[in-house]
């Protein structure tokens, strides 16, 4: 087994969520789309210590990573109904077993050689294959607009790529 490189393993259990469906960037973070009703219905939200609640993904091939349809979730409390998240939808993440690197979002040398280093993990890796879902992994921000990020002057994006263990 190859060690981690500065990567971590993490398995994330099955939760409840509220999904955006698929869409474009401008819908999720634009007036009036997903991220704005979200930060209205807090009282929803799956409240948490220091990791982020929610996650992204692309819908699509690599081709159209940045240009395509997205899905972004956030973890919803139990006692969240399909009534209360209307007119989004209400959805069981599927959990899984990911792999987990950090890099910066601005600089996008940085961020690609965090997803080339991770990559190469998985092929070298005597466990496990790149897993199913989602297909173009996730990621999520873990301080937005925080302190530390400030401080350091970057943006933190943590890209969480989907494993499975190899077939024997």
């Amino acid at each position: 087994m190859v060690k981690l490189h500065n990567l971590r393993g993490i398995e994330i259990s099955k939760f409840k969520a509220i999904s955006s469906g698929e869409k474009t960037f401008e819908e999720l973070f634009g007036k009036g789309g997903f991220s704005e009703w979200v930060e209205q219905h807090q009282r929803f939200i799956q409240n948490h210590i220091y990791e982020p609640v929610s996650f992204l993904w692309h819908e699509g091939d690599k081709e159209t990573w940045g240009r395509g349809k997205n899905v972004l979730i956030y973890a919803v409390k139990d006692e969240v109904t399909p009534t209360d998240v209307k007119p989004y939808e209400l959805i069981e993440f599927p959990g899984g077993l990911f792999l987990v690197g950090t890099g910066d979002e601005t600089e996008g040398g940085d961020l690609n050689q965090t997803i080339d280093c991770m990559m190469s993990w998985i092929k070298q890796s005597d466990v496990f294959d790149y897993g199913d879902f989602p297909k173009s992994g996730m990621c999520n921000m873990p301080n937005p607009d925080g302190a530390f990020d400030q401080a350091l002057g970057v943006s933190q994006q943590q890209v969480y790529l989907p494993l499975k263990y190899k077939e024997k």
